[in-house]
This record gives structure tokens, sequence and C-alpha cells, in this order.
């Protein structure tokens, strides 16, 4: 039985709606002799669905039945998902020499960064440059946030950092410093996965006005902006 969405014409996939045309949709067909799947938007929307349903799923079962509706391998949807920037691909360690680049050419502007990235061998998106320099002003633990690193990143001041801290909804450690009471205590230590936590619980406390949009859309999707 032929897929709803996808029929064999004239030795192409065209889509059910377009069946009875003589010429097929170049924009669903599977390039012949070859392995290329082309998508409609039709397509790529049921894909969205499937993915915006589960975030953060590393399987996605709705996608092997989409497979079979469509007439496609599974493999070929989870890669298109990808060029969508739903499924997370992992982004590879910075290198020191990349890192060095970085920070020689802190002062450009990210595009700039790219091709000088890439002029040495290195392939790093504009996005992806971007994040990792805010996130080295916010951070001097890869992991963790300080109280003033995440209160910059929110745009907001330290003591509310604290005071959520305090009243228990923001969860944090202390670094183990020996900063005494006169020097404002030890520092707080805040992992990421907990300021997600509180970001999804109290939405209202944060102005989004303010927050840096990649860094913040990078941040509640775990990475997805910066894969992407």
């Amino acid at each position: 039985m032929k897929s709803p969405l996808i029929r064999k014409v004239g030795g192409e996939c065209v889509p059910a709606y377009q069946r009875n045309r003589d010429q097929p949709d170049a924009h669903c067909a599977k390039a012949q002799g070859g392995r290329k799947y082309i998508f409609t938007d039709q397509i790529d929307q049921l894909i969205r669905e499937i993915y915006l349903s589960h975030p953060g799923a590393r399987k996605q079962p709705g996608i092997r039945m989409l497979a079979k509706k469509v007439g496609m391998p599974h493999w070929a949807l989870r890669k298109r998902a990808r060029k969508l920037g739903l499924a997370r691909t992992k982004e590879l360690p910075w290198s020191e020499p990349e890192l060095q680049i970085l920070e020689r050419y802190a002062w450009m502007s990210d595009e700039r960064i790219r091709l000088k990235l890439k002029a040495a061998g290195y392939s790093r998106s504009a996005t992806g440059i971007h994040l990792k320099l805010r996130r080295a002003q916010f951070k001097h633990d890869p992991s963790f946030y300080s109280a003033n690193g995440l209160a910059q990143a929110l745009g907001i001041d330290s003591h509310a950092v604290s005071r959520w801290i305090r009243s228990g909804h923001l969860k944090a450690k202390f670094r183990g410093t020996a900063r005494v009471k006169q020097q404002n205590g030890d520092i707080y230590l805040i992992h990421e996965k907990d300021v997600r936590r509180f970001i999804v619980e109290h939405p209202t406390d944060i102005d989004l006005r303010k927050v840096d949009q990649l860094w913040f859309l990078d941040l509640i999707t775990n990475g997805l902006v910066r894969s992407a």
C-alpha cells in the first residue's frame, strides 16, 4: 500500500496531493540513482511535531512510524531533524589552538572570528563562537556559574541571584574558598541544570529584554542552539 504522503509516479516519489499531476514535485522526490532525499514543507512539519512533543528525548519512536508513512528511511528523517535544528548534535570540544585564536581576535565580530578559524583549518559557526565568548565571560568554571556571572548573563543585580539561593528557589553550593564575611563570604557555584530548572519554575522572574538572547536560548535548550 502506497504512503498517503508520497506515492511513486513515473519512477519518482511525489506527495499524495500531487499524484494526479504530470510533473512530480522536485522538493519531495528521492534523487534517482542516489540516496539523497528532499523534503516537503508538510514532511518537515510532521518531523517538527514529533521532536517538539518529546523535547530532549534520545529516541523518537514517532520517527520510525513517520518513515513508514512517507516511505523514507528513519535515518534520513533524523538527519533532516538535525538540519532543522531539532535534533541535538554533540559539539566538539574547543582545542587549545582554537581558544588561542578566539582570545586573540575576541574584539572582532563573530563572523570575522569564524573566518579566522576557518583560515587556520577549524570549522565553527558564528553562533557557536558567540556563545563560547559569552560563556567565557559569564563562567570561570566550565560547568558552573557564579552568582555574579549568572547575574551578568541575566542582566540583573547579583543580589537578586543571592536572594533566590537563600530562599531555596535556586540550588547552589559554595566553592570552598577562604573568603571571610568581610569579603562577602564564600562564592556560590550554580550548575547549568539548576539554572534551567529555576527558569522553568520561575519564568516571571526573568526579564527577557535584558538577557543575552543566544546565550539564553542555548541554555534552556541544553545546547541545541550551540550545536545547530
